[in-house]
Parts: C-alpha cells; structure tokens; sequence
C-alpha cells in the first residue's frame, strides 16, 4: 500500500464516520477542538494531523483510532464483550503513554 492509498482510506473514512453521526466539518472539528480549516486540510488529505489529533477524531467520532485507516468493506466484530474489553485498556494505555510523554516534554 503507497502513502497515497492510505490517506485516501483516512480521509474517505473520516468523511463517511463523520457524515454517519450527522456532523459537519465545524462540529467535529470543534468536539476535537482544532479549526474548521484545519480539519478541512485532513479531510481533504493535505495534512494528517498528529496521533493526538487521530485518537482526538476516533474519540469524537465514536470509533477506534486505527479503523480511520481500515479499507472499506473490512469487517469488526465489536459486539463481543472480551473485545470491547480490550479496546477499552488498548485505549487507556495508549492515553497513558501520551500523557507520560507530554509530562516528559514539558520538563
């Protein structure tokens, strides 16, 4: 898969989670508290945004992080209990390390 290809999954993702929970681009962006503009340069594939800004739109948008870059068509079982489990501590930690980190870089 070329870097091409996967920014085109990302933002036609982003777009179809985003037009599903009856959203527009200012209101997404404000739950995820950046700019209008700048989620539009996401959407529209000339900026990515950091990992904090992807888990800041899973978050906002209701879905894991790394379903914004699945493929259309894939299938996720979610509806097991032992998997939302686990989604639920794969986010804690992930949440963890990126507060210890920023904690880190402040010093």
């Amino acid at each position: 898969m070329t870097i091409e290809e996967l920014k085109a999954i990302y933002t036609t993702n982003l777009k179809n989670f985003r037009t599903s929970k009856k959203l527009n681009q200012a209101e997404l962006s404000e739950k995820v508290q950046i700019s209008e503009k700048f989620y539009n340069h996401i959407e529209t594939g000339r900026k990515w945004g950091s990992f904090e800004t992807i888990v800041e739109l899973a978050n906002a948008l209701e879905v894991e992080p790394y379903e914004l870059f699945l493929p259309a068509g894939t299938v996720i079982n979610h509806n097991e209990k032992r998997t939302k489990d686990l989604m639920k501590r794969l986010r804690a930690n992930v949440n963890d390390m990126l507060d210890t980190m920023e904690a880190f870089l402040s010093e």
